[in-house]
């Protein structure tokens, strides 16, 4: 049983993304918010409370109150030692190759991902970090 975050200010976009989740892994334990703060803020409550985290996070890059980078830049101040087993993919609608380089500067972040991923990518991902 795998634990999955998506944070996206998009509810369309969480809805869809776990839906596919679901049907790759019947199992799933599925959080999601539209905020980036409060999915840091949930983020941070878990381990505290030395609550399960997710095994995989995807995570939205163009976001209003704080977006992917400065979500990262926040969840890096975390204990390590909590964190590093957290499977990260970036999120993003943007064509921007900016995003990608910057995605790709993070050591936590496993992958960058075009929205909406499909089936097939998400059943390599999770093949690939299981």
């Amino acid at each position: 049983m795998k634990r999955y975050l998506l944070i996206d200010d998009d509810e369309i976009f969480n809805f869809l993304h776990a839906e596919l989740i679901r049907k790759a892994d019947d199992s799933a334990i599925i959080d999601a918010f539209t905020s980036s703060i409060e999915g840091l803020t949930y983020l941070t409550d878990c381990v505290n409370k030395k609550e399960p985290l997710p095994d995989f996070l995807f995570l939205d890059i163009r976001m209003p109150e704080m977006n992917g980078f400065e979500f990262l830049n926040e969840l890096l101040k975390l204990p390590a030692s909590r964190i590093d087993n957290i499977k990260i993919f970036m999120l993003t609608s943007s064509l921007d190759e900016r995003d990608r380089k910057t995605a790709t500067s993070y050591a936590v972040v496993k992958g960058f991902i075009g929205k909406t991923f499909s089936i097939e990518r998400l059943n390599e991902i999770i093949e690939e970090y299981s």
